[in-house]
C-alpha cells in the first residue's frame, strides 16, 4: 500500500540531496549542535536548553532543504526576457506563471521563514545565559537579545561577531523578510514589477536576475548560520567554564 506515493517522495528527496550537493549547501557546525556544552548539559535549565538546540538542528537543515529545491526548480521558471511577446511593435515581457515558478515562490517564502526563526533560537539560546534578564526565553526575539546584552558584553568576541551581523546583513535579511510576510507575496512582487515594466526589457532583466539570485542569497545565508552556530558555541563554552 502507498507503494507509488513512497517510491514518488524518495525519488524528490534524493534529487533534492543531490542539488545540495552540488551546490555546496553545507551544515558545517553540526558536530558543534552535539557538543555537550552546546546541547544544555551544564544550562541552567537544561530541558528548556535542550529543546532550543534541537530547534536550532531542525530549522537549519529545513533551510539546507528548501534552498536546495529553489536551485532544483530556478532553471524551470517562468522567464519574462525569453517569453515576451511583440506588441505594438515593440518587445514586452510576459508573465504567465507556471507550477514550477509557482514552487519557487513558495519555497523562497519558507526560506525567509526558516531563517528568521533560526535566529530567533539562537536568540533563545543566549537568552538562556542570562536567566536574570530574560526570564522566559521563549518570549524574546532575536534583535532584542543582542540589543539588551550588547552594552555589558562589548569585549567578548564571539558576541562581537553577533552584534556586528545583526546590524548588517541580519538587517538586510530581516527588511526582505518583513516585505514578504507584511506586505506582499514574492510572486505577487516580482509578477507586478516585471507586468509594470512590461516595455523596459533592461528592467525586466534586473528584476528577474534578482529573483534568479535567491538560491544565492539563502546560501550565504546558511554559510552565515552556521558562523552563528560556531560563535554561539564558543560563547556559550567559555561562559559555563
Amino acid at each position: 500500500m502507498h507503494e507509488k506515493e513512497k517510491e514518488i517522495i524518495t525519488g524528490f528527496y534524493n534529487l533534492i540531496s543531490e542539488s545540495i550537493k552540488e551546490n555546496g549547501l553545507n551544515e558545517n557546525a553540526d558536530k558543534i549542535k552535539s557538543n555537550p556544552f552546546f546541547i544544555g548539559e551544564k544550562a541552567t535549565d537544561a530541558r528548556l536548553d535542550f529543546n532550543i538546540t534541537r530547534d536550532i538542528d531542525f530549522i537549519q537543515a529545513d533551510l539546507i532543504y528548501s534552498t536546495g529545491i529553489l536551485y532544483t526548480l530556478r532553471p524551470l521558471i517562468n522567464n519574462p526576457i525569453t517569453e515576451s511577446e511583440y506588441f505594438m511593435g515593440k518587445q514586452r515581457a510576459t508573465y504567465f506563471q507556471n507550477l514550477y515558478d509557482s514552487l519557487y515562490s513558495m519555497y523562497a517564502s519558507f526560506c525567509y521563514e526558516k531563517l528568521y526563526n533560526f535566529w530567533d533560537r539562537i536568540g533563545d539560546k543566549i537568552a538562556t545565559e542570562f536567566p536574570t534578564e530574560f526570564s522566559n526565553p521563549r518570549f524574546i526575539m532575536f534583535a532584542n537579545v543582542i540589543d539588551k546584552i550588547r552594552a555589558n558584553n562589548s569585549e567578548n568576541e564571539n558576541l562581537n561577531w553577533l552584534f556586528q551581523f545583526k546590524d548588517s546583513d541580519f538587517k538586510e535579511f530581516n527588511e526582505r523578510r518583513k516585505k514578504v510576510v507584511h506586505y506582499e507575496q514574492i510572486e505577487t512582487r516580482y509578477m507586478e514589477s516585471i507586468l509594470d515594466h512590461s516595455s523596459d526589457m533592461e528592467k525586466v532583466k534586473e528584476i528577474w536576475n534578482e529573483k534568479c539570485s535567491l538560491p544565492e542569497f539563502f546560501k550565504k545565508h546558511i554559510e552565515l548560520t552556521n558562523k552563528g552556530v560556531e560563535n554561539t558555541y564558543e560563547f556559550v563554552k567559555n561562559r559555563r567554564n
